[in-house]
């Protein structure tokens, strides 16, 4: 998909979005000014961060059309358009890296949580000669 995205400027997904869809993803790593609808994960933007006037919340094809025109015929237009994705790629890029920090919370509280459960049944029970 990346290899034939990296040919085009733009990609659209008005699908149902029922989780952080991989492809508008990969979309806009690879460059594309990215257009969603509202539905599902779309909606939230801790799901799908992207600038509201790229999420087209009523199907309007006069506001999509302008979307799409300003992309292929306004260099200005679509420079700008590139600007404001940015931070939607660079959220996209530290997703690994918030994973990583996630886990490691993760396995910190587990692992202290076990040491204090241990810690607390050793302390209740009594010393055996």
């Amino acid at each position: 998909f990346r290899s034939f995205a990296k040919f085009n400027i733009q990609y659209i997904d008005f699908g149902p979005h029922p989780g952080m869809d991989r492809i508008p993803r990969e979309a806009a790593l690879a460059g594309c000014i990215v257009l969603t609808n509202r539905e599902g994960a779309a909606n939230f933007d801790e799901d799908v961060p992207l600038p509201s006037m790229f999420k087209i919340k009523n199907f309007d094809a006069d506001e999509i059309f302008t979307i799409l025109k300003d992309c292929c015929f306004n260099d200005a237009k679509y420079e700008e358009f590139k600007a404001m994705i940015e931070p939607y790629r660079n959220w996209i890029v530290n997703q690994h890296t918030q994973m990583r920090v996630c886990v490691d919370r993760f396995m910190e509280r587990v692992t202290k949580d076990r040491m204090h459960l241990n810690s607390s049944e050793k302390a209740s029970q009594p010393d055996v000669f």
